[in-house]
């Protein structure tokens, strides 16, 4: 079996996936793929791909990774990412090649970002920064969540690591999702033909749902006229899950007091787009689910799914088909 890993953790990770291999009884050949673009070893025929999250860092590298997805004998690539709805991805589930996603591995620093930004909100840290540069002292008061109540729509891997956080605040959370679960931080489980009701009772609404095509346009103004008129809302999905126009208008009109977008429905955002100039609105250039760990925990589950693989298992994350997300 002729395996290509890249990143930065590639030359550490070689000895594990020779540990897996051996004590499965395959025999295999590790070729990794460096920064510069370099192989070492001939890439052809290569059957497995660990396609890391670092190695997006590297331009050369990229450009020599990318026709190892025309491989004719590839059989399964581990994706850096939660979503699949680039099309590079398509071909290869059309051949039947296998594709695992990274779901699960942004749960926490996406988490850590909503309460960064639930927090600027809550407590005024812009207001309090403005005041600092205009040298001037003045109380600000600002909020408890201990008295509010968080909506997170699409109760996942990063819902629940987001409800974990918010019940840890004192916050009272509702989760949405199109099944039910049962977790111990969920105050209520709201089902989807009664999102309405979260919107109407949440303080903040996080939307983390997946990305497909029962999810598209999701949130439109019918959605944003439920909300509360001092409710934040929290996109870390995609930005196709939003009527972005009804977004604007509603920001715009002060319809909902403010939102924090880390996603939009084109990346990177046209300069022309208004969002950029609405005082109550926060943009971040889709990076909420970075982190100095992510090599290291998407690195753990290829070498999960690795093991899985050569045993003929089930493998964690196996995508089946195009346009899913789970961030």
């Amino acid at each position: 079996m002729k395996i290509c890993l890249t990143g930065d953790h590639a030359d550490e990770m070689r000895p594990r996936v020779d540990e897996i291999l051996c004590a499965a009884g395959v025999e295999g050949e590790v070729i990794v793929l460096d920064a510069a673009g370099c192989f070492d070893g001939d890439p052809s025929g290569i059957e497995v791909v660990y396609f890391s999250l670092g190695v997006t860092k590297y331009a050369a590298a990229m450009k020599s990774l990318l026709p190892l997805f025309d491989e004719p004998q590839l059989r399964w690539m581990q994706g850096p990412g939660a979503g699949v709805d680039n099309p590079i991805w398509q071909p290869i589930l059309d051949r039947g090649t296998r594709l695992t996603n990274a779901s699960g591995i942004h749960s926490e620093p996406i988490a850590q970002y909503i309460f960064a930004y639930v927090l600027h909100w809550e407590r005024n840290v812009a207001r309090h920064l403005a005041q600092q540069g205009a040298r001037h002292w003045e109380v600000i008061r600002g909020g408890d969540l201990g008295a509010k109540t968080l909506g997170i729509v699409g109760y996942g891997g990063i819902g629940r690591a987001a409800g974990r956080v918010g019940k840890a605040f004192g916050m009272r959370v509702l989760g949405s999702r199109r099944t039910p679960i049962d977790d111990p931080n969920l105050d209520r489980f709201v089902p989807p033909e009664s999102l309405h009701e979260l919107l109407a009772e949440s303080h903040y609404v996080v939307l983390c749902m997946p990305f497909s095509d029962e999810t598209v346009g999701m949130i439109g103004a019918g959605e944003l006229a439920a909300m509360r008129q001092d409710a934040v809302l929290i996109n870390v999905a995609r930005g196709g899950v939003m009527d972005e126009p009804a977004l604007i208008e509603a920001l715009r009109s002060r319809a909902i007091r403010g939102a924090t977008l880390d996603v939009t429905s084109v990346e990177p955002l046209p300069p022309e787009s208004p969002l950029w100039s609405l005082e109550n609105c926060v943009l971040t250039p889709h990076d909420a689910g970075y982190s100095p760990l992510g090599d290291e925990r998407l690195g753990a589950l290829f070498l999960e799914n690795l093991g899985r693989f050569v045993r003929d298992e089930a493998m964690v994350n196996e995508i089946f088909t195009s346009g899913l997300t789970n961030r």
